[in-house]
């Protein structure tokens, strides 16, 4: 039973296959108990739009790091790191087995590996490079600044990590800095070291079996379609006006009105209904019909939203925290990745459930796990698929796709919308997309086509701030 004492099993995926459920289950089974990993399920309250567990679900398991944290703070992946340890080695002294789960998988993958292996001597040891979590001082220096001075502030000291960012991703483009004033060296320096290390040395924490339950994308965006009505129907439209007046009060956390990038302000749902909410505001002079128009527009683009977030959250998975798995393979701590398929429901519990456990099983009892590829056709197709180890973050670089882009004439709302791809996996992905295809048909059937095929996506110089823009490399999953 060593495992038991030492291990960690792990359950991530997109939203609407079952991770809840799964966990409680293993946990029933196993003498478990559910640590969440979803950056926001730890606020307090808002139980709808969080999606969380309710405590009749719950079945009696205890869940930790649910509903802790106040809606007013930022609760930043560095204090989740730092709590979610320290729950796991609690639990492992109740001699049970620690269940971590939830959709933010840079949360799963902070807590199995250690981040950084390379430390400044004047840092603590917790591979932070000695930024403290709740220290906004450095971000207050340079709150008069533009998106756009900070981008080039960060080019001009550390054009490498520059590269990376996108000049609206603030919190990012800050880290950056914050990582070279604190410490006196570049952040690409920080990760090139620790990558070096990382090939090197023990990097996983725990032996640790991790479930990636996964559903086809028509069948899931169907699903995701359908739990957006369910979330109006429970009452969602409540909580997002509760959430705007509290996100109004001036002691909640900082960030301006339209930066959507922290806290509870990263739900997906108040930035689609914020037009609708102020509309809908009791002083407002907006017509009813407009009202209507404005919530009609708002439910589509939750829907578009959620879907989008579903797609990063499996590029994630399967760019970033399988073949981090797969890293340790050789090593004395090993990762265990398998795939669950939870594309039927009326399937799920054969096929996520009842193998769920029994794989969970042989891992507690420290027996010979079966072959990852032979638990479903969809688990070898998607195992094939994965790399054997993880991109370099210095390897990456950001590509812009003018098919997808619109200009500000072109959207409804008059802010121009720019596609950006990070990383040469999520730009290939991108072009083989059927948005982009479609796309490109609409743009060839518009007056405005003037490109030859070979020019429809490209690399280019980073855009002013003040123009809006998607950037397909999530900031909370």
């Amino acid at each position: 039973m060593e495992l038991v004492r030492k291990g960690l099993i792990a359950i991530t995926g997109t939203t609407g296959v079952g991770k809840s459920q799964l966990a409680i289950e293993l946990a029933r089974k196993l003498n478990g108990e559910v640590i969440n990993a979803d950056a926001l399920q730890v606020y307090k309250g808002y139980g709808i739009i969080t999606n969380k567990v309710t405590a009749e679900e719950m079945l009696g398991v205890p869940h930790h790091l649910l509903g802790f944290v106040d809606s007013s703070k930022e609760y930043t992946v560095q204090e989740f790191e730092r709590d979610a340890l320290q729950k796991i080695h609690e639990i492992h002294e109740r001699n049970r087995v620690p269940i971590l789960v939830g959709g933010t998988n840079y949360y799963i993958q902070s807590v199995m590996f250690q981040k950084s292996l390379v430390r400044d001597p004047g840092s603590p040891q917790d591979g932070s490079t000695g930024v403290q979590p709740n220290d906004r001082s450095f971000e207050q220096s340079r709150v008069d600044k533009s998106n756009q001075q900070l981008w080039e502030e960060l080019k001009s000291v550390d054009p490498i990590m520059a590269e990376n960012w996108h000049p609206n991703n603030r919190r990012k483009v800050l880290r950056s800095l914050e990582v070279l004033h604190t410490t006196g060296r570049k952040h690409s320096e920080w990760v090139a070291d620790s990558e070096e290390a990382r090939r090197k040395e023990e990097t996983l924490r725990f032996p640790t079996l991790l479930f990636w339950l996964y559903a086809d994308t028509p069948v899931l965006n169907q699903r995701l379609d359908n739990r957006v009505g369910d979330m109006i129907e429970r009452g969602m439209f409540g909580e997002l006006g509760q959430l705007a007046k509290d996100l109004s009060d001036p002691r909640a956390f900082g960030g301006s009105s339209d930066d959507f990038t922290t806290g509870l302000k990263q739900a997906i749902g108040f930035r689609e209904f914020e037009a609708y909410l102020k509309a809908a505001a009791t002083d407002s002079k907006t017509s009813e019909s407009e009202c209507e128009r404005l919530k009609a527009k708002g439910i589509e683009d939750m829907k578009t939203s959620t879907r989008r977030y579903a797609k990063r959250q499996i590029t994630w998975i399967r760019n970033k925290l399988i073949p981090e798995c797969r890293s340790t393979l050789g090593k004395s701590t090993r990762a265990h990745p398998f795939v669950l398929d939870a594309t039927d429901l009326g399937q799920w519990k054969s096929e996520v459930m009842n193998k769920g456990l029994f794989i969970a099983q042989k891992f507690v009892d420290s027996a010979q796990l079966p072959e990852a590829a032979a638990v479903s056709d969809t688990a070898a197709k998607l195992l094939a698929e994965v790399k054997e180890k993880p991109n370099s973050i210095l390897a990456w670089k950001r590509h812009f796709c003018s098919v997808c882009s619109k200009s500000a004439e072109e959207t409804p709302d008059g802010v121009a919308l720019e596609v950006w791809l990070n990383g040469d996996d999520e730009y290939n992905q991108h072009m083989h997309s059927r948005q982009h295809k479609h796309n490109i048909k609409h743009r060839k059937r518009g007056s405005s086509w003037h490109k030859k095929d070979g020019d429809d996506a490209r690399s280019c110089d980073a855009p002013s701030s003040k123009r809006a823009n998607t950037n397909l490399e999530s900031t909370c999953d």
